[in-house]
């Protein structure tokens, strides 16, 4: 008898640095390329969070929500497209990672899979 696989539910985190009037349309893209990625495995799109051209102060914002909701067991996790569509540095990626972690949720790139970190205690 084969087993059936547990469902990740995630929030898809929409983002893309575009002209405002080509933004929306360049996010459903996005969401597409995200949702045909998820299509045969064990994540399910419960939510879409988008970044709709805004500063990366936004961003931060819309990600600690997210964390939240997380944390509260609202959801399993978040996917992206890639790490670029939520920040712009290694140090800012690392610790986007370590916060989803934290809270007791995966993150999942199209581009590379579930992502991980050891977390340790000092």
């Amino acid at each position: 008898m084969r087993r059936k696989k547990k469902t990740i539910e995630c929030i898809e985190y929409l983002s893309v640095s575009a002209p405002l009037d080509k933004v929306d349309c360049l996010e459903d893209k996005q969401s597409k390329y995200i949702h045909e990625y998820v299509k045969n495995k064990e994540y399910m799109i419960v939510g879409t969070e988008r970044r709709h051209g805004f500063s990366q102060n936004d961003v931060d914002r819309q990600w600690h929500q997210i964390v939240d909701k997380i944390r509260k067991k609202q959801v399993d996790g978040v996917i992206v497209a890639n790490m670029s569509v939520i920040t712009d540095n290694l140090i800012d990626a690392f610790i986007k990672v370590a916060q989803v972690q934290a809270a007791g949720g995966i993150i999942v790139t199209v581009d590379d899979g579930r992502l991980a970190m050891q977390l340790r205690g000092f």
